[in-house]
């Protein structure tokens, strides 16, 4: 492979030019941080975003920003040669760090669960990491085409807690996920990707299990949602709720596929059994 080369991004509508080997990477979206590491060049991570925390080892990197939020001094001294983003909440700082001169490549937002394949393809790319991005590809693949799928139409209502209940709608990663193990998301009729569920219409579409995404798995958190689901007048469907250990459906790494989803498709065996949670 010769330097220099171009990798077309979409968002951008443009080609982003890799001149030499990267060799400092910035990462301000945990599902490419996690990407990054498994196809084998963590190490050349320099810093992440505060919610880049998996695998374990992207913990102990510096957090210079969030999703909208960059420390500016911090970034300068770092000197990344790439620096990843994301579309969608980040397209404003995107925009701002092209405009400070810096070469960023921003991922799209997967809809579907072979986005997430995508996502590593295209992070292999610009990291000239050709044949680990392949391999993994190909691993992912395998896992999805792996997992059971349920027998019946499983309906599932997800709820993230982010500072109020969230839910997904059709073009996103969780919904597509539902279907491809068999059930189906009851709000997959709805284009928009994440917005405030309407609990009446909740209950109108009586699902077979309600799966609770908090932002931890704790104790008090648990019985906090419980509280909030029975006070939206959701109370009657307490016996299917199952929780999340706490970003953990949101995440759109490749941990996705080969650790969610296998809960997931459990989760959805199971339903119509009564929730221990």
């Amino acid at each position: 492979m010769g330097y220099p080369y171009r990798v077309y991004n979409p968002a951008l509508d443009a080609y982003v030019e890799i001149s030499k080997p990267v060799e400092r990477v910035v990462s301000l979206h945990p599902g490419v941080t996690e990407t990054l590491f498994m196809i084998g060049v963590g190490h050349k991570v320099v810093a992440t975003d505060a919610f880049s925390y998996r695998p374990p080892e992207a913990k102990k990197l510096p957090k210079i920003g969030s999703y909208i939020h960059v420390k500016w001094e911090a970034l300068e001294e770092l000197k990344p040669d790439i620096i990843f983003t994301t579309t969608g909440a980040q397209k404003e700082l995107t925009r701002a760090l092209i405009e400070k001169g810096y070469k960023v490549y921003p991922v799209p937002v997967p809809v579907t669960v072979h986005d997430i394949i995508t996502g590593v393809v295209v992070v292999g790319t610009v990291m000239g990491e050709f044949e680990r991005a392949r391999a993994l590809e190909q691993s992912l693949v395998d896992a999805v085409n792996n997992l059971a799928r349920v027998q019946r139409r499983v309906k599932v209502y997800v709820e993230f807690d982010l500072g109020g209940p969230i839910t997904p709608g059709f073009p996103t990663h969780v919904s597509d996920a539902i279907r491809l193990l068999g059930g189906v998301n009851i709000f997959d009729d709805d284009p928009t990707a994440y917005f405030v569920p309407n609990p009446e219409e909740v209950r109108k579409r009586s699902p077979d299990v309600v799966i609770v995404e908090p932002k931890r798995l704790v104790e008090h958190e648990v019985a906090r949602l419980k509280e909030s689901l029975i006070a939206r007048g959701l109370g009657e469907f307490m016996d299917k709720v199952v929780f999340t250990q706490g970003d953990f459906l949101a995440h759109t790494g490749p941990s996705f596929i080969t650790e969610a989803m296998p809960w997931l498709a459990n989760v959805l065996s199971n339903a119509g059994k009564p929730q221990s949670r």
